[in-house]
């Protein structure tokens, strides 16, 4: 049983970061990530009610927010400034708090799309779908 901690530091936005191609992104508006898997109810003859329960395939998604100013940079390094021609990488997300609390994620991926949002807002930034072939929450 775990003890429950009053009043201890939350990890909060400056204290993640993020490494992208090998590289600090310094750029990051926002990382998203996640895992879902199949789960199914199996009936049998003779009852209304589930008798045991499946687990299916995995599924993985990750949306990357950054900078143009960043996304132009991994353009300079990709195959005539494809991002989608350039291999599966891993990118590192992780959280370091005061108390040196450490949280390390791997998201091993591949850029899914590529493009420009263009706005009157000053700071231009970008939403990059990732192709995702799989994720390690919280590894060393």
């Amino acid at each position: 049983m775990s003890t429950i901690r009053k009043d201890g530091k939350a990890y909060d936005g400056g204290d993640v970061n993020v490494d992208i191609l090998g590289a600090i992104a310094y750029e990051v508006e926002d990382i998203s990530y996640n895992t879902k898997q199949d789960h199914q109810l199996n009936y049998a003859l003779g009852s209304n009610e589930p008798v045991t329960w499946s687990r299916g395939k995995k599924a993985y998604e990750c949306s990357l927010t950054i900078a143009m100013t960043e996304g132009i940079q991994f353009e300079s390094i990709a195959p005539n400034g494809d991002l989608m021609a350039i291999p599966p990488f891993p990118i590192n997300v992780s959280f370091v708090n005061e108390f040196n609390a450490i949280v390390n994620d791997t998201i091993t991926c591949k850029f899914q799309n590529q493009g420009r949002e263009i706005s009157g807002e000053m700071g231009l930034k970008f939403k990059y779908d990732m192709f995702v072939l799989g994720i390690s929450y919280n590894n060393a």
